[in-house]
């Protein structure tokens, strides 16, 4: 018994020894890992944030275009090795010279004197974009003319070269279309500077610009050359206190391209033939002639007081207006189509549309109506629609159009569907470089095609959503989006458009003042190079 006693108290010793034996295998004996990454990243700078560790000395972060995760190396071929100095003591860092709109990975690892360092620590997400930029001053109206295009910018930023495209048209999806890029090479000069003016360009023709350091986009612009007065077989000018009546336009008879020019900052008064007891019939535009409504573009825009509807008889290339201002005087719509028609295109460039109840262009009845493009560039509608139609209304099979585009354009205040495509035949439509405020009515659609199996390819492109009640995104196939944001006061109440991106801030946060209509982007971290260019901060 004492034998077996004391040969167990030695087992037990020996035991205990090796329980508590510390000694440890030294490829665990490190550093912990930072903990807590998170990141905030601009255009060319990020700033890197994360948990201190206890011994630990200086941080090494590692960054690279190319992925890092799990990299079994100490470092890639292709990174950056930020702290190897033993400079970056604690969080936060901020990473610089940094490319825009490009995605980088990033890791980080605690280091010290005589200790092993820690195992490398990755972001939740792995990688992070940098936002895009726009270094590109915006281009006003001094900066352009009718076949140039001054660019500005800081002096002294890191730019190589300028291209310009001239846009084209929509692919068949609806996106925008340019031609092939003219590329400037920048001299030292134009880089001191911070200015260069591209010339020989189209007038009356939209163009986007864009500025590069090397390869790296560091901004863009749409912009449109100014418009020239257009050629015509017949032209006529009206002076104050003159108005466009159907005895004017009957006296035109056989002339196929007619130009009506209009003097900046008058009055005048568009209207039809007038019945013994006052009442106004329609505006008819004669089969085979094609007007333009024109006006120089500077001081202010005529304003055309729209008294009566105008309608189409048979066949038309074009109508077209530009820089003018069209007022709502009993009428109710710009063009309000009832008879067959075909009319190659429709095109309101820098125009104004203010008060309209009803629509700019409605089809109604059972007659076939085809238009092959509807074009609104650079334009504004303020409180229109508050009836029961909306800003473009085509709601029957009867119908037919190949595109509708809005470029550049502010809709501030739209009572009802912007575009109502119910059913009608078109093929592609867009939305480019858009401001949108209070500009769907409450329970009425971005673009309402009618079921969600049918309708047209949608586009959305560089275009801002603002403050809406209860509005709808869209009823239709899915439209396609490309950098576009909604504020959180613009929420869509259902049927909402997936690829806009929610910018945490409201309208009056991110505009000047939108009560009164004036959508300045005043918030220094909204994206730049969305929305109107017109409201681009300056």
């Amino acid at each position: 018994m004492l034998g077996a006693m004391l040969l167990l108290t030695f087992t037990t010793l020996v035991s205990c020894e090796d329980a508590n034996d510390w000694k440890t295998d030294s490829a665990y004996d490190r550093l912990f890992m930072p903990s807590g990454l998170s990141i905030s990243v601009g255009a060319t700078e990020a700033e890197l944030s994360w948990k201190s560790t206890p011994g630990t000395q200086y941080y090494i972060i590692e960054l690279s275009t190319d992925s890092l995760y799990g990299l079994k190396s100490d470092y890639s071929a292709n990174s950056q090795i930020l702290g190897e100095d033993g400079s970056i003591k604690s969080s936060p860092y901020q990473i610089e010279d940094l490319s825009n709109s490009t995605k980088y990975f990033v890791r980080i690892k605690g280091c010290a004197d005589n200790v092993a360092s820690s195992n490398w620590a990755y972001l939740q997400n792995i990688f992070f974009e940098t936002k895009s930029e726009n270094i590109l001053n915006p281009i006003t109206d001094a900066d352009k003319g009718k076949d140039y295009i001054t660019l500005t910018w800081q002096p002294g930023l890191a730019v190589t070269k300028v291209t310009s495209q001239e846009s084209i048209g929509t692919t068949e999806s609806g996106a925008p279309l340019y031609a092939e890029p003219v590329v400037i090479d920048l001299t030292d000069e134009d880089k001191a500077d911070g200015t260069i003016t591209i010339s020989g360009l189209k007038e009356s023709t939209a163009y986007l610009i864009s500025i590069y350091n090397n390869t790296t986009l560091r901004g863009s612009q749409l912009v449109m050359t100014d418009i020239g007065m257009p050629e015509a077989e017949y032209t006529v000018t009206l002076g104050p206190g003159e108005t466009l009546t159907q005895e004017l336009i009957d006296s035109w008879v056989d002339k196929k391209n007619v130009l009506v020019v209009f003097t900046p900052g008058e009055t005048y008064d568009i209207s039809g033939k007038e019945a013994e007891d006052g009442t106004l019939s329609t505006l008819n535009i004669p089969t085979d002639m094609s007007i333009t409504l024109y006006a120089e573009d500077e001081g202010e825009r005529p304003v055309l007081n729209i008294m009566k509807d105008i309608v189409f008889k048979g066949t038309h290339q074009f109508f077209r207006a530009y820089n003018l201002l069209f007022n709502d005087s009993n009428s109710g719509y710009v063009i309000n189509q009832e008879s067959a028609m075909y009319v190659t295109e429709f095109l309101f460039s820098n125009c104004e549309f203010n008060g309209f109840t009803n629509s700019i262009i409605r089809f109604k009845g059972s007659a076939a109506k085809t238009v092959g493009n509807i074009k609104f560039d650079r334009c504004s509608f303020n409180n229109i629609c508050t009836g029961s139609y909306a800003l473009v209304h085509l709601n029957s099979n009867a119908y037919t159009a190949s595109n509708i585009e809005l470029n550049d354009c502010t809709l501030n205040g739209v009572g009802n569907d912007v575009l109502r495509l119910t059913n009608a035949l078109v093929t592609t439509v867009s939305f480019n470089y858009c401001t949108l405020y209070n500009a769907i009515g409450s329970g009425r659609y971005l673009v309402d095609a009618g079921s969600s199996n049918s309708g047209p390819a949608i586009t959305i492109t560089n275009t801002l959503f603002g403050k809406s009640t209860n509005a709808k995104g869209y009823r239709g196939y899915a439209p396609t989006v490309n950098n576009s944001y909604v504020l959180t006061d613009g929420v869509f109440a259902s049927n909402a458009i997936k690829g806009i991106t929610t910018y945490d801030a409201d309208s009056d946060t991110v505009f000047e003042d939108p009560a009164i209509g004036d959508f300045t982007i005043i918030d220094t971290n909204f994206p730049s190079g969305v929305g109107a260019t017109r409201w681009y901060p300056q």
